[in-house]
């Protein structure tokens, strides 16, 4: 297994994305701490994961909230004694609308989660792993973190941040022995997007044909790749952006 008695830890846990790499962290071995601002979904996973033979536990944290993310880093420290990996996935996207009709608002929402969230993650994340010689962050962009998408200016904006700041910190404590690399998903089979293909099937099959793999991209697909650069198999990777979008943004 490639995360075997390793401590994880996921943000935005509860759903998604996030639901299917705290599975595949527990399918690969890891104690998994979920974290969510849904205490209720989180806590499902959990459930579905100990009955399935793995170790979780669920907490309810508002990552942009200092005093959350310090109280979750202690959880899993007083829990699990440590902390080896985490995924910092917990974020929102903005609604679609043209840049000069967004209220400001709309930004600082989405920066607040997306930006300041995964900032204060990896200032506590790190802290921890620096009193056990070292450990894996993957922090959750996207394809608009690479691409720029008309009408989500706020969500392009964070997430071209989530990059830099991956990039930044990586160079920092990679000689603290602490890998910190960032993964971009495309359009992703969550319930979300579910919600457009049952009310919207026409723009759900534009994004569909817009994919030259022809279908989107199934939650356990990413996961299995924040799973494998949270592992050893990744060791030399450090500060990169790896792409998970059925070849979208193929140049």
């Amino acid at each position: 297994m490639l995360l075997e008695n390793k401590v994880a830890i996921v943000t935005g846990g509860g759903q998604g994305i996030g639901k299917s790499i705290a599975k595949v962290y527990a399918k690969e071995g890891a104690k998994v701490v979920i974290a969510d601002i849904n205490l209720e979904n989180a806590t499902k996973v959990a459930q579905e994961i100990n009955e399935s033979g793995g170790n979780a536990l669920p907490i309810y944290a508002d990552v942009t909230q200092e005093k959350d993310v310090k109280n979750m880093i202690e959880f899993t420290i007083n829990h699990y004694d440590r902390l080896d990996c985490a995924c910092n996935n917990a974020g929102k996207s903005s609604a679609t609308i043209n840049l000069v009709d967004t209220p400001v608002k709309n930004l600082d929402e989405v920066i607040n989660l997306d930006v300041r969230g995964i900032f204060l993650c990896c200032q506590e994340e790190i802290k921890a792993m620096h009193q056990n010689n070292g450990g894996a962050i993957v922090n959750i962009s996207s394809t608009s973190g690479i691409l720029g998408n008309p009408g989500i200016v706020p969500y392009n904006t964070s997430k071209h941040a989530v990059l830099g700041l991956t990039k930044s910190v990586a160079l920092e404590e990679c000689k603290n022995n602490i890998r910190i690399n960032a993964v971009c998903p495309g359009v992703t089979q969550t319930p979300l997007i579910e919600n457009v293909r049952d009310n919207d099937p026409e723009t759900y099959q534009k994004f569909c044909t817009q994919i030259p793999l022809g279908r989107l991209a199934d939650p356990e697909e990413i996961a299995n790749v924040v799973a494998f650069l949270s592992s050893d198999l990744s060791s030399y990777m450090v500060g990169a952006t790896v792409v998970v979008d059925g070849g979208v943004t193929i140049e």
